[in-house]
Parts: C-alpha cells; structure tokens; sequence
C-alpha cells in the first residue's frame, strides 16, 4: 500500500524505516572516513583510522592531503601526478608498495624538498646525532651548528648553543651551518636566540597565506618546535658560514640573520632547499614530507628550490669571517 502525502508529511524524520538522524550520521561517518585522515594528516600530523586502511585508502589519503596543502598542489604537473599514482596503486598489495607513485605524486605537489620515507629512514639506528659546541676564539664564539631531528632532544641542544654564546660571544660570534643538512628549526634559531633580534626572524610563505618565525627573548615559535632557553641577548656582529651542504632548515637559520647589519654570510651557494616542510607519520610508520611554503627573509626576498648566495663568496669562510669580525673591532687571538 502506498502511503499517502497526508502522512508523509506527518513523518518527515523517516525513509524506509530508518531515521535520518542515523542517516545523517551514517553520512557524517562515512565523510570521517573518506576526508578525515586526510584533513588530520593536514592539521594534526598523523592520519587517524579506527581500523587499518587498505594499501589503496592509505595512498588516496597521502594523495588528498598533498593536494589540500602541497605549494605547488595547484600547479598544472599535479592532476597528472595525481591521476597516474591513483591509477597505479590499483593493485598494490602492501603499504610499501605504494611509496613509489605516493613520491612522486608527493614530489609534484611539494617540489624537490618533499619525500616519502620509509619506516625507520629517518634516524640512523646506534648512530648518536652530533651534539653543538660552541668554543672561543679571542673574544669570539665559534658556535657550531649540525642538524638535529624532530626526535632527538631539542631542549639539551639549543641549551647548550645558548650557555655556549652567553660565555664566550664577548664581542662577535661565528655560526658554522656548513654540513647542517637541516632537520628541525626550533632547537637551531632558540640555541642562537641570543644573537638574533625580538620580532619576525624570517616568514613561510604558501598557499593563500603567510605565518612568522618569531624570536621572543630566548623563546622561538612558528617554526619546528617551540623551544625557549634562558639569560638573554648579546648584542655582537654575526658571521655565518654556510656551504654546499648547507640545506633546509639549516638554510632557514641562515636567512634569519639576513639583513641584520650586524651580520654577513661567507661561503659558497647552498645547497636549494630554502621551504618549510611538514613531517607527517603515516599509519605504518612512513613519513611523508611535504612542502608547504617558501622561505622568506626580513628583507622581503622569497627562496625554495635556489641555492642562496652568501654575502661574501669565499673558499676559506672561517678565515675571512674572522677577518670581517677583526674588522668589527674583535680580535680572534
């Protein structure tokens, strides 16, 4: 029997026997598990699942969040890259076998910074990471800076770099980011927070919007962890050395002197990775990095994929930057 209008109306909340409370929850549900981990490996970091996701909706997740925050996700490179690792994933069995086309499509929305890692590729196992140091020279500090990761301690790090300039930057200092191949900024800039002026040290600049690097006394946040040490600023010429080798964060930490006029920079070009990146842990222990946003420095100039000039090009940096330094009234001896 076909019911009529009348009571149709009277029952607006059921369809076939079911509510459309449950209906609309059902939907709310099936959107979670469609869009969330996408939207979560985004803002949070991580994907959630409540159970494991197939090989397919774990690589349709990395997909969809490269394209919602990839710098270069609205470029023209993208849809194909997208199209063909969708396509190619079809029959995949595993999660590893997804990383190849998950990189690529990755590396056409992020640009050349951005990667897929496999599980335990980012930390060498029994391989302590190289702590700072920071020695004098004359009334110089001489503060060596290597790249630290997200997972060592970045409060012991930027501790040290800090104690280590407040007792021997007398009258200049010297950063060495030769071989800093990056990692995690927080640690770096809070360690040197001492020689680093309060307000916006450099800028990310993505897609529709911009955030700031931002020093606070010996507090840093905006970029990589928050970290803040202890007992203030010292007022000295800064001479950053850089190389080659020097890259990513490593690089950021480089523009953040940019255009003080009490800094220079010696060496040779970097190495061309000047963006900011979001390191996402994956279900299965994979880490997608993923470009979001150029670097920009005080001086209003934008890097990513370049390598950046030093000040001075230079073959033998310290020797010059101490030079430079000597110049500045601080004698190396």
């Amino acid at each position: 029997m076909t019911a009529t209008p009348a009571r149709k109306r009277r029952r607006p909340l059921i369809t076939g026997g079911v509510s459309l409370v449950a209906i609309a929850v059902a939907t709310l549900a099936i959107v979670g598990y469609v869009w969330g981990p996408a939207a979560a490996i985004v803002f949070t970091g991580s994907p959630h699942y409540p159970f494991p996701p197939t090989p397919q909706k774990y690589a349709k997740d990395v997909v969809r969040a490269a394209g919602l925050a990839g710098i270069y996700a609205s470029s023209d490179e993208f849809a194909p890259a997208r199209k063909d690792a969708l396509e190619q994933v079809k029959g995949a069995s595993s999660y590893e076998g997804t990383y190849g086309p998950l990189r690529e499509v990755v590396k056409a929305a992020g640009g050349k910074h951005s990667d897929i890692l496999p599980p335990g590729s980012e930390s060498d196992e029994g391989a302590a990471p190289a702590p700072p140091t920071v020695v004098p020279r004359g009334d110089i500090a001489i503060a060596t800076v290597p790249e630290v990761s997200r997972h060592d301690d970045s409060q012991g790090y930027a501790n040290r770099l800090t104690d280590g300039i407040l007792a021997h930057a007398r009258c200049g200092a010297v950063v060495d980011l030769r071989g800093n191949g990056g990692g995690d900024m927080g640690p770096m800039l809070a360690g040197l927070s001492p020689l680093v002026p309060d307000g916006v040290a450099l800028s990310f600049v993505g897609r529709g919007r911009t955030a700031d690097v931002t020093v606070n006394g010996n507090a840093v946040t905006g970029g990589g962890t928050a970290v803040t040490t202890h007992g203030g600023k010292r007022q000295v010429p800064v001479a950053v050395l850089v190389d080659a080798s020097t890259a990513s964060s490593a690089e950021a930490t480089m523009l953040a002197f940019r255009g003080l006029e009490s800094s220079r920079s010696f060496g040779v070009p970097t190495a061309g990775y000047a963006s900011a990146n979001i390191a996402v842990d994956l279900h299965d222990g994979a880490t997608m990095l993923l470009t979001t946003a150029k670097d920009k420095d005080r001086t209003g100039e934008e890097f990513a994929e370049d390598p950046i000039a030093p000040d001075v090009a230079s073959h033998d940096a310290e020797a010059d930057a101490l030079s430079w330094l000597e110049e500045q009234g601080c004698s190396p001896a």
